[in-house]
């Protein structure tokens, strides 16, 4: 079963796997590194030979610092082979991360790396590309690994003369001179470039043009300042020009292993001696990998794609996968999972791998500090930048945080990772203490702002109550009922913004101040006021990684008139990172005032609203990055991703109106991520209607959007479907149930989901046609059913006793379905 994708090479990509007996019970030790010849060289005869020489060497090689080959497959139409899966950071990760290594620790790496050369030159071997890149530090040790270039003695040579393999700055005179003079003396002068690496931290011949290196390591004496003197003697033997004034291999495992005697146990924290911060990166990397293994399961696993129904060769992905020129070769992408893998005794089988994070906001890190980073320039197409990383389970659970528009990015999509269910969650039901406004979720707890103004938490596992503002425990009498003045205007006496979590932290704002809390605890972490001089914290804020995005409004009755303003916090501490004016005049009007606000948080840039159009901002630095006017209309009324684009919908009135009221139109825009610049298909129309009814867009993913029909009475009852690569509806139909109970629909792993006040539907999505399936219901335990709405005196409309949708809070396979009067049922995602 594939887990993931590692990373990719100049002949394939680099898979995370475990074998296919091994259905439970399996642990970081038995994983491995199955590598796939790319599919615009499967059927290079060429690339083809390399591949299988690759294997053959490979399996020529015995030696606990040599990556252990465990099975290939040269034979089928998408040739694989698999090695020990190695838990550590690259040599060249470690120097960059942490620095040069310790005198002794410089020392068992040189020892280890030469018995590995040892070992590969024994077997009638060369590697070719000895680099920083192909050594990784394990907790007991080196291990060198990628023969791809490597060849044997009788091998017949697959360059041509005068072609150079290997790396620039970690070549030796002879790969410069031609593949056909590299011989073992060669790797001994590319160990010595590498372990100068190790103990400076930099490019022994430099950096710069590439004719530049190769003239330095061909001609030039390399400058050794900076080495540790007892290194300097061996480094400058093994880099003479001639290869045969070098030491051999064996005659540098004795020279090490007499250095490394002189240093004892110094730079000692783990039987390799790695320093400290080397063994950290190691025990956290074995802590992610055995969090993945227990899932039993790959990391973010996406539907089948419609591409792999299809009936085709048998590759290592299994019956079903892609075949060969349809395999998806995506640079630092991952690869869309195989339908249905056919078993195999000797095959590694791949269920679902790694999902392709289709929208902006989705992903930022590393999966294991991905080893390589794909050979593609970072973007998709239109110049969106393209998605670059897998998750780990702990990266997973620390950017978990949803509510019911879905993650931080506004899209609507937000797909199920097993990694994010609470620990021990079982279905349930509870009950908060008051009608509910809005909620937000991660996976400890679910937070929930009440109409009565106070924040309640419940546990994400078994639905207990955590706390609540105000008090340690138990039920508050809270300030007063939330309502809607004659004027439409919402009041409430006591908080009134929705509430953030994410990642084990609860973003409120109590009796007007901006507080972070641990979501389970409750315990404030830090709390800020707004700015003197300015007004309140005016809309919901939002919670990356490291900063607090919160919008402050303005002060237009002051001696000194302040506009709204963005303003940005470091999430350990409060601090203020930067303020950002969002109105530059003497402070908005009231009609103004609700409508400057940030509004999604997508890959490090924050898109918000004003009148004048929306503005992207970075995160971090406070620097505005683009902006986009607003067309004919009213501008953005909300603004999410979708396709690897920002959008919002337009509401656009027409000069010519209907018998029935003024004509309007909701149309879509769409623009390229930070510039804000118009993309292609730059807009799309929603629909063309009467004032009366109204389109909402509520979810996007990287090909659909759905939009939800409304009217100013009661539900339609209509989702309409649109391509977002054509800008075309796809569909527009009936939903099974109609009125204001109905939530907005969501996107979950191919299916729209949303649900009322008695069960929860979800309606497949098919790829290949483009259409919504037949709905599947399940039933919600305490799910309260229909009743009676409030009549509207004409005065005040008091929010707990209007009927209102509830809230779907996905996460982690589970569905948390908050009802409008405060009951919970937390289920299970079929």
């Amino acid at each position: 079963m594939t887990l993931a994708r590692l990373g990719a090479g100049g002949m394939g990509e680099v898979f995370l796997a475990r074998p296919e007996r091994l259905d439970a019970g399996y642990g970081p030790a038995d994983l491995v590194a199955m590598k796939v010849i790319r599919n615009e060289v499967a059927r290079d005869e060429e690339y083809l030979r390399r591949f299988a020489r690759e294997a053959a060497v490979a399996a020529s090689v015995t030696s606990p610092y040599v990556a252990r080959l465990t099975d290939s497959d040269m034979t089928g139409d998408l040739p694989w082979l698999a090695t020990e899966f190695v838990v550590g950071p690259t040599l060249a990760q470690a120097v960059g991360r942490h620095g040069p290594l310790p005198s002794g620790a410089l020392a068992r790496l040189g020892e280890d790396m030469a018995r590995a050369l040892l070992a590969v030159h024994a077997a009638g071997a060369t590697h070719r590309d000895l680099k920083p890149a192909n050594v990784l530090l394990a907790a007991d040790g080196p291990r060198l690994i990628d023969f791809g270039v490597a060849r044997t003695r009788t091998a017949t040579t697959l360059t041509s003369t005068g072609h150079m393999v290997g790396t620039p700055a970690y070549m030796s005179p002879e790969h410069i001179a031609g593949g056909r003079l590299v011989v073992s003396a060669s790797d001994v002068f590319c160990l010595a470039s590498v372990l100068a690496y190790a103990a400076t931290g930099r490019d022994l011949f430099g950096n710069g043009p590439v004719a530049a290196v190769l003239y330095r390591v061909a001609e030039v004496d390399a400058p050794l300042d900076g080495l540790p003197t007892e290194l300097v003697p061996l480094i400058t033997a093994s880099l003479a020009k001639d290869p045969a004034s070098r030491p051999t291999a064996d005659e540098l495992v004795e020279r090490f292993a007499a250095l490394r005697a002189t240093h004892g146990e110094e730079g000692s924290g783990s039987g390799a001696g790695w320093p400290a911060p080397v063994v950290l990166d190691i025990q956290a990397e074995h802590r992610d990998v055995t969090a993945l293994c227990a899932t039993g399961s790959a990391l973010l696993p996406l539907p089948t794609p419609a591409a792999a129904q299809e009936p085709s060769a048998k590759g290592p992905l299994g019956a079903g996968t892609l075949a060969p020129h349809q395999f998806p070769t995506m640079g630092p992408t991952p690869p869309m999972p195989a339908a249905h893998p056919a078993p195999h005794h000797r095959r590694l089988r791949a269920l679902a791998v790694v999902a392709a994070v289709a929208v902006a906001g989705a992903g930022v890190g590393a999966y294991l500090a991905l080893r390589g980073t794909g050979d593609g320039d970072g973007t998709g197409a239109g110049g969106v930048p393209a998605p670059t990383t897998t998750l780990t389970p702990a990266q997973l659970v620390a950017r978990a945080g949803v509510d019911g528009s879905g993650t931080v990015d506004r899209s609507g999509y937000v797909p199920q990772f097993a990694a994010q269910r609470a620990p021990g969650w079982k279905p349930w039901q509870a009950r908060l203490g008051g009608a509910r406004m809005s909620c937000s979720a991660d996976t400890r707890a679910v937070v929930c702002l009440l109409t009565d103004g106070t924040y309640e938490a419940v546990s994400a596992a078994d639905g207990h109550r955590l706390w609540v503002s105000g008090g340690a425990s138990g039920a508050q009498d809270g300030p007063g009922e939330a309502y809607f003045g004659k004027s439409g205007n919402l009041l409430m006496a006591g908080d009134s913004l929705a509430p953030q979590v994410r990642g084990g932290r609860a973003l409120i704002a109590s009796d007007g101040e901006l507080q972070l809390r641990d979501s389970r605890t409750g315990d404030v972490l830090w709390q800020t006021a707004p700015p003197p001089g300015q007004g309140e914290f005016s809309a919901q804020p939002l919670l990356a990684d490291d900063t607090v995005i919160a919008t402050v409004e303005g002060k237009n009755v002051s001696e000194t008139p302040k506009g709204a303003s963005l303003r940005a916090y470091d999430v350990t501490d409060g601090s203020t990172r930067w303020d950002l004016p969002l109105d530059e005049s003497d402070g908005p009007s009231q009609a103004e005032e609700g409508r400057y606000a940030a509004r999604a948080l997508i890959d490090g840039v924050v898109y918000a609203h004003t009148p004048d159009g929306l503005v992207a901002v970075d995160a971090r630095k406070g620097v505005v990055l683009g902006r986009a006017a607003p067309a004919t209309g009213t501008g953005c009324r909300t603004v999410f991703s979708g396709g690897g684009t920002i959008q919002c919908d337009d509401r656009v009135t027409e000069e010519e109106p209907d018998p029935n009221g003024e004509n309007v139109e909701i149309r879509v825009e769409r623009y390229t991520p930070r510039t804000l610049e118009p993309v292609g298909h730059y807009s799309y129309l929603l629909d063309q209607k009467t004032t009366q009814v109204d389109v909402t867009v509520t979810a996007t993913d990287s090909t659909y959007s759905l939009a939800r029909h409304s009217d100013d009475n009661n539900d339609t009852g209509l989702i309409t479907l649109t391509d977002l690569r054509t800008g075309k509806q796809r569909q527009t139909l009936k939903s099974p149930v109609v009125g204001p109970s109905v939530s907005d629909p969501l996107l979950a792993d191919g299916q729209a989901v949303f649900a009322d006040n008695h069960a929860l539907y979800l309606a497949p999505l098919d790829t290949r046609s483009g259409h919504l399936g037949k709905p599947r219901v399940v039933p919600l335990p305490g799910a309260p059913g229909d009743r009676s709405e409030a009549q509207n005196d004409g005065n005040i409309l008091v929010i707990r006793d209007q009927v209102r949708p509830p809230q779907i809070l996905m996460l982690g396979g589970v569905a948390h379905v908050v009802f409008d009067h405060g009951t919970i049922s937390s289920v299970r995602l079929p």
